[in-house]
């Protein structure tokens, strides 16, 4: 319990630290034509350290559930993005 209390702390510290890498990975990936909003960088940055701790947390024995809220939580918020982007995929 305490382990997941202190990797969540970290991870919402390092969020913020983390956003530069986070958003040149994501221009790489998704171009500057599909790239996220500002606002959602952020977001974006977050949820990477929240799936990297859910991992870690995984690993160490503490729960698959948290790895499993983690993904949810990424699907969840931002499904409009994902379902236009697989819509517009051409075959």
């Amino acid at each position: 319990m305490i382990l997941t209390v202190i990797l969540g702390a970290l991870a919402g510290w390092a969020a913020k630290r983390i956003e530069p890498q986070v958003t040149d990975q994501l221009y790489r990936w998704l171009g500057d034509r599909d790239m996220i909003a500002d606002q959602d960088r952020g977001v974006a940055s977050l949820l990477v350290c929240l799936l990297a701790a859910a991992a870690l947390l995984s690993l160490l024995g503490e729960g698959g559930r948290v790895f499993l809220f983690s993904v949810l939580v990424a699907l969840g918020y931002f499904q409009e993005e994902l379902r236009e982007a697989l819509l517009s995929r051409k075959p």
